[in-house]
């Protein structure tokens, strides 16, 4: 093995490579023949907790397991501190990173016995623990409460428990890079959010970096400085929660229809999932009641959706032929009054929707572009007894009736005010509970 030298982890220099920890670049993973990461590339900076999210079997473990040094790459670079990872050592290696698995294993040794092991890297061949590396244990056990059970072995400890110990053991070890998969799994409500404290917290200590595997997507989002999702071994978004963490990347990673509002405390985003099309229990605010939408041209696809997961029965007004909405409303199973594409409403149409807004419960105006062939529409709207009125994302709304539309939505909005469509299944939940 030659010779490594490794960047000081010590006063960085703007425009330099020392706040660069980690680079993966184009690594593909296969394990018995079977490809497990496809072409992912990214980094690591210092000062940084770097979430990685996605559905099971997508790939997470593998990718932390690779940077570890536990798998070899088929393809691709892992550079550690500006050093090709394959060039390390394993003392090397252990004394820059740390790895906490997803899974603790149950040992006879105490659970010191097990922190203190995170000392190892630091000693000299045969050479044995000193009161430092002593101490050094002990404070990575106060600091994860631990300490009350120093003596005890780890195979008379609970899950959680253990999986403290872990986590004590890998702030002993000190390292420049912690790879974390799924800290928080085995632990109640208050030591997930211990935990996650005190990850961020040696990070910023240490100026070091962390890359956290987590299932919980508001811990993400709460945690997290940037966020990593991954879908069938492939790196599909990556950027600040907000970026990351939206309803379209939710659907398309986790067959899941979420809303993504910010926490009224942290201001980061906070993930309510409603449900998933398979779902539809009982139990959800939604049942037994009829949401009516009055929509058009895609103005109403996506909470059409979302109203469905909800476990709303949901109905749509008059959708004309090759209308975008009509699409999503035959494929949800919602139903409609059909009408010919750009042709005027007629009395009987308008007749049929009205009766579909008399037995809802609730009746929503999208944001829609209105001409003279569907402003009845509007009018129907306007006799919903529960009225909800969408506000559009620029403020506009596109009138081709002379104002006509903008005036009846106008005093729509005077009489039932509006909100904007990622609150509307917050009022309607709110209402259900008046």
């Amino acid at each position: 093995m030659k010779s490594i030298t490794l960047e000081s982890p010590s006063s960085p220099q703007v425009g330099s490579n020392n706040f660069e920890l980690l680079r993966v670049k184009d690594l593909t993973v296969s394990i018995t023949g079977t490809k497990i990461i496809d072409s992912i590339s990214f980094s690591l900076t210092r000062g940084e907790t770097l979430g990685v999210v996605g559905a099971n079997g997508s790939g997470k473990t593998t990718l932390i397991r690779s940077i570890a040094g536990l798998l070899k790459p088929d393809v691709g670079t892992i550079r550690v501190q500006g050093v090709d990872g394959s060039d390390l050592g394993h003392r090397d290696r252990a004394r820059i990173i740390s790895y906490m698995p997803q899974q603790v294993q149950s040992h006879p040794f105490t659970a010191f016995e097990a922190v203190l092991m995170g000392r190892y890297p630091h000693l000299g061949r045969l050479q044995l623990e000193g009161v430092e590396d002593r101490e050094i244990a002990f404070s990575a056990m106060r600091r994860t409460g631990t300490e009350s059970f120093a003596d005890r072995r780890l195979d008379t400890l609970s899950g959680g428990e253990r999986q403290r110990v872990v986590m004590a053991r890998v702030l002993a070890q000190q390292p420049q890079i912690l790879l974390m998969d799924e800290p928080t799994a085995s632990l109640d409500l208050e030591f997930q959010i211990l935990a996650m404290d005190l990850i961020n917290d040696e990070v910023a200590k240490r100026n070091s970096g962390a890359i956290v595997i987590l299932h919980d997507l508001s811990l993400a989002a709460r945690f997290c400085d940037r966020i990593l999702l991954m879908q069938n071994g492939e790196l599909t978004a990556k950027g600040t929660p907000w970026e990351v963490l939206t309803p379209e990347n939710l659907r398309a990673a986790f067959n899941i229809e979420g809303l993504v509002e910010p926490d009224p405390v942290t201001g980061m985003p906070h993930v309510l999932v409603l449900g998933s099309e398979k779902s539809g229990s009982k139990k959800s605010v939604g049942f037994g009641r009829t949401v009516h939408m009055v929509c058009g041209a895609g103005s109403g696809r996506q909470l059409m959706h979302q109203l469905k997961v909800a476990g709303y029965a949901v109905t749509a007004g008059v959708l004309g032929t090759g209308d975008s909405d009509r699409e999503a409303a035959e494929r949800l199973g919602v139903k409609y009054v059909s009408a010919p594409s750009f042709s005027p409403i007629s009395e009987s149409q308008h007749s049929e929707h009205i009766e579909l807004i008399n037995r809802a419960d609730h009746v929503v105006l999208c944001p829609m572009a209105v001409g003279m062939n569907n402003l009845l529409n509007i009018h129907a709207a306007a006799e919903g007894s529960s009225l909800f009125v969408i506000e559009s994302p620029d403020g506009k709304v596109s009138d081709y009736t002379g104002g006509k539309a903008l005036e009846l939505r106008r005093s729509m909005v005077e009489r039932a005010g509006s909100i904007s469509e990622a609150s509307l299944l917050f009022e309607l939940a709110r209402h259900a509970l008046e």
